[in-house]
């Protein structure tokens, strides 16, 4: 868990005090979003507009240009450690920053980001709790420039704990002690509407909307105890490990956020999830009500 799960959202107003500060560094990632059933939808880069205008001092990152390995064995694979740190440590980013992120109305992306950071090593990684548009909406502080930072040396040590493979996935379906959270929609996860590839779920999963879990407004996350609540309906909380997964690991990470703010230390996202997982036409799916 974080050093303190309940920080990891900031205010616009505790943004805009630091904005000058070298103590942070802030990433824009807002993405548009195209879906594309049945497979992976397009997410699709907002450099355009950031290069039009963004929150002053922050560098622009992309879910799948920049984030994502671009040979990689299924869509969105996060990139790896190595190649993460060396993009930072290029835009003049150390791990001794606070990094805060900001994205759009796609929250999912911004959480996933937040994901893939964090499971890189980054040490702290905060959200601000509000979509550019908003900050924009409140008047506050936009700029055109790109910031020019001499490079530095971006040093981590990821955090394998958090990623979860097809194997350890194949595990959990018969280990009585692992959770499978499915964070798609509920009407997904009994197999109805849009799927990625094959329709339903992976067996034993639980399910948890993303949506239910954020304020679709904000982006933050809901409040505590309506998250504790959530979790506690949907039956998170009888495992004492738990590994998160959708469509392809980005609702997923809108879920491990989740956990990781109410303090959950046992969970891994399934990088793959639906789209790795139907590669495989022998891999087993169930439908219908639970």
């Amino acid at each position: 868990m974080s050093s303190d799960g309940k920080e990891i959202f900031v205010s616009a107003d505790w943004l805009e005090a630091r904005l000058d500060s070298t103590e942070i560094a802030i990433l824009d990632v807002r993405a548009g979003f195209r879906p594309q059933p049945p497979g992976p939808s397009d997410f699709f880069s907002m450099r355009q507009q950031y290069e039009e205008g963004h929150i002053p001092n922050s560098h622009y990152l992309h879910m799948v240009d920049d984030l994502s390995k671009p040979d990689g064995a299924f869509p969105f694979e996060a990139l790896s450690p190595p190649d993460l740190h060396r993009l930072l440590g290029e835009m003049g980013v150390s791990n001794s920053q606070t990094l805060v992120i900001y994205g759009g109305e796609m929250h999912a992306v911004t959480h996933r980001c937040w994901w893939v950071l964090r499971y890189a090593g980054a040490q702290d990684v905060r959200i601000l709790n509000c979509a550019y548009d908003s900050w924009v909406k409140q008047r506050r502080p936009s700029s055109q420039k790109v910031p020019d930072i001499p490079p530095t040396r971006f040093q981590a040590t990821p955090l394998p704990g958090w990623l979860a493979s097809r194997d350890d996935v194949y595990a959990a379906i018969n280990d009585p002690n692992i959770g499978l959270i499915n964070a798609l929609t509920r009407e997904q996860f009994e197999g109805e509407g849009q799927h990625y590839g094959r329709p339903g779920r992976i067996p034993g999963s639980i399910s948890v909307p993303f949506t239910a879990i954020i304020d679709p407004e904000s982006g933050a996350l809901r409040s505590g105890p309506e998250l504790t609540a959530i979790l506690q309906e949907s039956g998170a909380g009888n495992f004492e490990q738990l590994i998160t997964y959708c469509g392809g690991g980005i609702a997923a990470s809108t879920a491990f956020l989740a956990l990781e703010v109410l303090g959950y230390t046992n969970v891994a996202l399934y990088d793959g999830s639906l789209l790795e997982w139907n590669q495989d036409s022998d891999a087993p799916l169930e439908s219908g009500a639970p």
